[in-house]
C-alpha cells in the first residue's frame, strides 16, 4: 500500500513538472513570435507580419477605431510606415502575465515625413516610450494588440490639438464634405446652426446662413459655383470647443472656367458634439 502511495505522488509530481515545463515552453515560444512580428514590422514585411497573426487580429487603439482584421490591421500599419519612413518599435522588456498575455515595455520612434491622418508632414522626430499588450492564442498566434500612449505621435509632430474631440467632430465634417454628403453634415449640425460665410468668390459681401434649410442651400450653391480639386486642411488649434484650421484649397469657378489657389482660414464652434457656428473667409486669390 505504501509502494502504491509512493508511486502515486511520484506521478503526480512527474505530471506537474511537465505541465510546468510545457506552460514555460508556450510562453517562451510565444514571446519569440511576439519579438519576429515586431522585427517584421520594422522591416515592412507585411506578409511575414500577417503569418504570425491570427486571420482575426485586432489592433485595439491604435487608430480611431479598433482594427478588426490581419488585413485592416495592416493597413492601419502601412500609414504610419508611409507617414515616417524610418519608423521604428524597440522591444525592451517583455513580461508575461500568462502563457498567452504579454507586457512588452517599448520605445517608438520616426520622422514624420509623410501625410499623416490625411495631415501634411511637419518634418518633426518622435520618440517616446510605450506599454503594449499582446494577447495570442492557443495556436500560437497574435490574436490583438493595444497600446498605452494613444496620443503620443501627435503630440511630438505637433498636431495635438488632433486629440480635440473637438477636432474629430470637425475632421469628420471635412470627411463628409469630401464625400459630398450635405445630409450627413447637416445631421452633424445642430438645429439653430449658423454659417458666416466671408468669401470673395462666393459673393461680394459676406453672408449668414441660419438653421439647416439654409446651410442645406449653402452647400447647394457653393457646388453651383465652385469645383474643388484640392482641400486640404494644413494647420488645427483647438481651445475647448472652438476649433480654427487653414486649409490649402484650390477649385475652378465654373462661371469662367478659371482655376484659382486659395489659404481659407476656418473656425467651428462645437456644442455637445455637433456643430453650432462656422465662419469661413477667405485670403487673397491668386488665379493659376
Amino acid at each position: 500500500m505504501k509502494q502504491i502511495k509512493f508511486f502515486t505522488l511520484l506521478l503526480a509530481l512527474v505530471g506537474a513538472f511537465s505541465l510546468k515545463a510545457s506552460a514555460q515552453d508556450v510562453t517562451t515560444q510565444n514571446m519569440a513570435t511576439i519579438r519576429a512580428a515586431y522585427d517584421a514590422l520594422n522591416r515592412k514585411d507585411w506578409a511575414g507580419f500577417a503569418a504570425l497573426c491570427d486571420p482575426n487580429f485586432t489592433d485595439m487603439n491604435v487608430g480611431p477605431a479598433p482594427a478588426v482584421g490581419i488585413n485592416a490591421a495592416l493597413e492601419l500599419y502601412k500609414q504610419f510606415q508611409t507617414a515616417f519612413p524610418d519608423f521604428k518599435i524597440t522591444i525592451n522588456e517583455i513580461a508575461a502575465a500568462s502563457p498567452t498575455r504579454f507586457l512588452l515595455r517599448v520605445t517608438v520612434s520616426g520622422t514624420n515625413t509623410g501625410s499623416f491622418m490625411g495631415l501634411p508632414p511637419t518634418g518633426k522626430p518622435m520618440r517616446f516610450d510605450d506599454a503594449d499588450v499582446v494577447e495570442m492564442n492557443a495556436n500560437g498566434k497574435a490574436i490583438s494588440h493595444a497600446i498605452t500612449n494613444l496620443g503620443e505621435p501627435l503630440v511630438q509632430i505637433g498636431y495635438a490639438s488632433m486629440l480635440n474631440p473637438s477636432t474629430q467632430v470637425v475632421m469628420s465634417i471635412y470627411e463628409k464634405f469630401g464625400k459630398g454628403d450635405v445630409p450627413g453634415i447637416l445631421a452633424s449640425s445642430t438645429d439653430d446652426v449658423m454659417f458666416d460665410i466671408q468669401d470673395r468668390m462666393f459673393d461680394s459681401k459676406p453672408r449668414q446662413f441660419k438653421g439647416k434649410a439654409e446651410v442645406g442651400k449653402f452647400f447647394q450653391e457653393l457646388g453651383s459655383k465652385f469645383q474643388y480639386t484640392k482641400f486640404q486642411p494644413t494647420r488645427f488649434v483647438a481651445d475647448g470647443d472652438d476649433v480654427f484650421i487653414l486649409i490649402d484649397a484650390e477649385y475652378k469657378l465654373l462661371a469662367t472656367g478659371k482655376t484659382y489657389a486659395s489659404t481659407y482660414t476656418h473656425h467651428f464652434k462645437i456644442v455637445n458634439g455637433k456643430v453650432a457656428f462656422f465662419r469661413g473667409l477667405d485670403d487673397f486669390q491668386m488665379m493659376k
